[in-house]
């Protein structure tokens, strides 16, 4: 392969691709294991959808306490609740401080990181990857390791290693859509907290937006009785604003910025492909102009967005669902239906089925109450273990399971415990010397219990 004639750049016990949610808990959970431990990553930050793609608030799991299975989740929480960078309940978050902070943590934990550094290809043997191929400004370059984690979101180390793996609906083949989300600052919040209620007051219509105790909500996803439903559709008539905006729009506060609201769209339902690059530069071109239309539909038809002006634009564009890499175990749609429990559960989730599209699927309501009365499903550690490539993981929204499962699992509580997990995971291997899938998996949820993760 021409990879093995490329020069070696670095080596580590565990090679960490992707550095978003997944990745930074997966490195920097093996780094305070002892492992050594590199953590590549595309963009010069980490966390991901969370930070580059703007991606806020973490969604609630659903459960009981909202237990996050992950000992990681509560050492960040208490960090960014110092630095004033999240709600009270967490789930609120500024995106640049938890950029900041989990960098921090990985380095003070001893994780060496390489920003700005792309993954192209991969180097296997024998149903080993014995390294990543890599280019950034050095060039083409190879990164050797005992083990690797794969945390890219879209699997890329996986098939570049040759991986099998499931991509988009099976019904149709496409893949959820995909958002270029942005930050908009300058907003009088009371006086347009006032406004969603003066609507809801003029219109008779309640869901989807309202204005309490400082916390301010509003969406429209193409269902007449949502409070802004008649104010889009008047700017549609008037050409301010597409079908297409109407179809998925939808706001949140930034914790810590007083001024500042965080848009989830624009979404686009046919450039939906996150690993093909000319959809993606389609995207990044047609979301900027469909955020300044939506800009000046703002300061037109909203009160409070007088003086607003665009704060940020992700520089990532936000992907909900590409691959899916095939795994020792494949978590099924029966499996969430069912709320199965395993032995090996790293995560416990109760979040929805979140289907993206025209037509929206946020919930299956004729799902029966699970049998042992806890409703909740798991993801076992072997939905993390490659088959095939005997010294890689995978974790994150990429990891394996079908195309339904992952609509609900692609959330940050879920990529942060799995994350978490295959980076224990590793540090196991690496001292019992063995491989991740001659590792019961019942040691990493002990492991994880031991150091404070909390599941129900």
């Amino acid at each position: 392969m021409v990879g093995q004639t490329l020069p070696l750049l670095d080596r580590a016990d565990l090679v960490v691709c992707g550095g978003g949610t997944a990745g930074a808990f997966c490195a920097l959970a093996a780094a305070e294991a002892g492992a050594d431990v590199l953590l590549v990553e595309q963009f010069g930050s980490l966390g991901g959808s969370a930070t580059n793609a703007l991606v806020l608030p973490i969604m609630h799991n659903h459960m009981e306490e909202n237990p996050q299975c992950s000992y990681l989740a509560k050492k960040l929480l208490d960090r960014l609740k110092k630095e004033g960078g999240c709600s009270r309940d967490g789930l609120n978050f500024d995106p640049l401080l938890l950029a900041f902070i989990l960098e921090e943590m990985c380095l003070s934990a001893g994780v060496r990181i390489l920003y700005h550094t792309f993954l192209a290809d991969a180097v296997c043997k024998d149903g080993l990857l014995q390294s990543a191929v890599v280019a950034n400004k050095a060039g083409l370059s190879r990164i050797e390791g005992k083990l690797f984690a794969d945390c890219t979101g879209d699997g890329d180390l996986s098939v570049f290693a040759g991986a099998a793996f499931q991509k988009g609906n099976p019904e149709t083949g496409k893949n959820q859509p995909v958002s270029l989300r942005y930050l908009v600052g300058g907003v009088d919040k009371e006086v347009f907290g006032n406004f969603i209620l003066e609507e809801s007051k003029r219109t008779g219509k309640t869901a989807d937006g309202g204005y309490w105790d400082g916390n301010i909500y509003a969406a429209v996803t193409n269902k007449e009785d949502q409070v802004f439903f008649d104010l889009f559709d008047k700017a549609i008539r008037a050409g301010d604003l597409t079908e297409d905006d109407r179809i998925y729009w939808q706001l949140f506060p930034v914790a810590g910025r007083e001024d500042t609201l965080a848009f989830n769209n624009p979404e686009f339902f046919e450039d939906c492909d996150g690993t093909d690059p000319y959809q993606l530069s389609r995207i990044q071109c047609k979301g900027k102009q469909a955020i300044l239309r939506q800009m000046r539909f703002y300061r037109r038809y909203f009160k409070g967005f007088e003086k607003a002006y665009l704060s940020s634009v992700a520089p990532m564009v936000g992907v909900r669902e590409s691959r899916n890499i095939q795994t020792r175990y494949l978590l099924t749609a029966k499996d969430l239906l069912e709320k199965r429990k395993f032995a090996d559960g790293v995560c416990q989730s109760n979040y929805p089925v979140d289907i993206h599209g025209r037509a929206l699927c946020f919930d299956l309501k004729t799902i029966a109450p699970p049998k042992d009365g806890k409703n909740w499903y798991e993801i076992p550690y072997r939905s993390l273990v490659v088959k095939g490539i005997d010294n890689l993981l995978v974790a994150g929204r990429c990891l394996g399971a079908e195309f339904l499962v992952q609509s609900s699992l692609r959330v940050q509580h879920t990529c942060r415990a799995t994350g978490e997990a295959a980076g224990i995971a590793a540090a196991l291997c690496l001292q019992q010397k063995i491989l991740p899938g001659e590792l019961d998996g019942k040691e990493v949820r002990a492991r994880m219990e031991a150091l404070g993760a909390h599941f129900s």
